[in-house]
């Protein structure tokens, strides 16, 4: 088992309190938001899908580009 003094101990709370700002930064939650592009190409894939229906399968999916 280890012994730690109190200055050891202070180091490692200083540690970590500096990991938790890196961790959980505010400017984290910028990045959270997909780009326009992506957006875009989600939006157009939406239009290009086709579900239909049929009897003889349950779904037929198609992409019509």
């Amino acid at each position: 088992m280890n012994d730690f003094t109190p200055e050891d101990l202070m180091e490692i709370t200083q540690m970590e309190n500096d990991m938790m700002k890196v961790l959980f930064a505010s400017d984290i939650e910028d990045h959270c938001e997909p780009s326009n592009e992506t957006v875009n190409t989600l939006l157009a894939y939406s239009k290009a899908l086709s579900i239909r229906k049929s009897r003889s399968m349950n779904n037929i999916r198609l992409v019509l580009n």
